[in-house]
């Protein structure tokens, strides 16, 4: 259906591509050293109100700094570890956090990211949500991305695209009077976007590009070209009918062949936000 969730992610799906395999889970997640789980934490925890470059550079000097591990962070000095971090938004409160959350995890686990993340989903997620700088969001990144758990992130992204695109919810029947994706609490849009992609999880409304995908893998890939979509086009000043935005988003090669694209963000045809901005100027 035009203008549904499902619709939304079969057509950032055709212009960005598939940007999370699983069968090359990382091929969109760059990992630089020898415990991608780690360092998925690691990521999620630093990238909060962060440009993700940032922190990618940060992630390389504790790799070169032999600090890319629980072990080695838990045994870490504070301020070591801040001047590592920096320019990293609340890099001190951060520092302190990851040297909190490694103690943890080589307490409880012998240092093992694979056996903390082995749990249920909801005692994994009531374990995160315990430790220090992992708040919901955060957890569930760790919990898709890392524990390939079937959790939908929300993230500011998320809020904003859907919010100006305003999806048709099979649940809702006038989004506008039914549905804000950017007061909703938390658990309340994922649970809402989870069962709307219900249907094209177990085969029942499939989309050309959608189908036979696991759960967790369609929504570690959606929310990927969610990230994509609104660090190219749909900015705080969103880039409409420009060019996508140049930003060094991340350093992997070859995996944004889509800069060189002119026709503008692809989802304009649906896009209330865009509708309403063409409106105004006529």
């Amino acid at each position: 259906m035009p203008g549904s969730l499902q619709h939304i992610y079969a057509v950032l799906q055709q212009h960005f591509g598939i940007l999370h395999d699983e069968t090359a889970p990382s091929a969109w997640w760059p990992i630089f050293g020898d415990e991608p789980l780690f360092e998925m934490l690691l990521g999620a925890v630093l990238v909060q109100q962060t440009r993700w470059e940032t922190v990618e550079g940060a992630i390389v000097r504790l790799r070169d700094a032999n600090l890319l591990a629980p072990n080695a962070l838990a045994r870490a000095s504070a301020d070591t570890l801040a001047s590592l971090l920096r320019p990293v938004a609340f890099y001190t409160q951060k520092a302190a956090g990851i040297i909190a959350i490694s103690t943890h995890i080589c307490a409880s686990y012998d240092g093992s990211m694979a056996t903390l993340l082995a749990q249920p989903a909801t005692l994994l997620r009531r374990e995160l949500l315990s430790l220090p700088r992992i708040g919901p969001e955060t957890a569930d990144v760790i919990m898709l991305y890392a524990g390939n758990h079937p959790v939908f992130v929300v993230d500011d992204y998320t809020r904003r695209l859907f919010g100006r695109i305003a999806p048709e919810l099979s649940s809702q029947p006038t989004y506008a009077q039914c549905f804000d994706w950017q007061r909703a609490r938390y658990n309340v849009v994922r649970e809402q976007i989870e069962q709307e992609l219900a249907s094209t999880i177990d085969g029942s409304s499939p989309t050309p590009t959608s189908k036979m995908r696991s759960q967790e893998s369609l929504y570690a890939d959606y929310h990927a070209l969610i990230n994509e979509q609104c660090v190219r086009y749909c900015l705080a000043r969103p880039r409409c009918d420009g060019p996508p935005a140049r930003r060094v988003y991340s350093r992997q090669t070859g995996r944004e062949s889509y800069l060189e694209r002119h026709d503008g963000c692809p989802l304009r045809p649906i896009c209330t936000f865009y509708q309403i901005k063409n409106e105004q100027r006529v």
